[in-house]
């Protein structure tokens, strides 16, 4: 019997309204006029040179499953052009950054009566998501409505920064129920991550698969074949989950 069900965040409770690159020339215009404000007078290189400490980020993410935050980047890039003094400024310069692309997050409109119903039945219900930002996550949370229902709410940016699908992260949610991971399900929209992860942690996992053609999504070619990536459910709509766990 399922007793708890754990969520993934981005893609699965909520999503992007419009794409990235449409605010990302804002979102790095208003981090430059915050570290001016502050003293941190930066040359024009600056965008290309942080958003290259963030690809490195990224992909070094992928490779350990060990996450690296926009603070590490920023940081980074700070450093090497010379700064080496930051006076606390970071947390409030990466919030800064991100501001513009928070308002376009929006729940999916059967993401919190989902969560409702769950809880309403005595399961646990929480939330792991890889992200390179903390505060980002319990941001949205709060702001979209979930924080009623999720505890705990882990995002790979927290020490000790493991990743999905490293079974480490999603122990620490079994532990923090003291429930065997047998009793648990994990649903996400990434296979690689949310359901191998899952199942490597000795969990059920539950694809929801909306029909969207993303490259992020894709399975990668030497993961194709694992057993451990084929979910034990999917489905179209998070409305769908509660009956799901029932007969899981």
């Amino acid at each position: 019997m399922i007793k708890g069900v754990i969520f993934d965040l981005g893609g699965t409770l909520m999503y992007f309204e419009g794409q990235w690159e449409q605010v990302a020339q804002p979102s790095t215009d208003a981090l430059v006029a915050f570290l001016k404000s502050n003293g941190i007078a930066v040359a024009d290189t600056f965008p290309a040179r942080f958003l290259e400490q963030r690809e490195r980020g990224w992909k070094l993410a992928e490779e350990t499953s060990i996450e690296h935050t926009v603070a590490d980047a920023l940081r980074d890039t700070l450093t090497q052009m010379g700064h080496l003094s930051f006076d606390g400024l970071l947390p409030r310069a990466v919030e800064t950054y991100f501001a513009l692309g928070e308002a376009r997050w929006t729940a999916y409109p059967d993401a919190v009566a989902t969560l409702h119903a769950l809880q309403a039945r005595g399961l646990r219900v929480g939330l792991i998501s890889n992200a390179d930002d903390d505060g980002l996550v319990h941001r949205q949370v709060e702001r979209l409505g979930f924080a009623p229902y999720l505890s705990p709410v882990l995002s790979s940016a927290a020490e000790p920064r493991w990743r999905k699908p490293d079974p480490r992260i999603f122990h620490l949610v079994s532990d923090a129920w003291q429930l065997p991971p047998a009793e648990l399900a994990m649903v996400g929209d990434v296979a690689r991550y949310d359901i191998l992860g899952a199942h490597r942690a000795g969990m059920r996992g539950i694809l929801i698969d909306r029909g969207e053609n993303v490259a992020w999504r894709k399975t990668p070619d030497e993961l194709a074949d694992d057993p451990a990536i084929q979910p034990d459910a999917t489905v179209r709509t998070l409305a769908e989950i509660p009956g799901v766990i029932e007969r899981l």
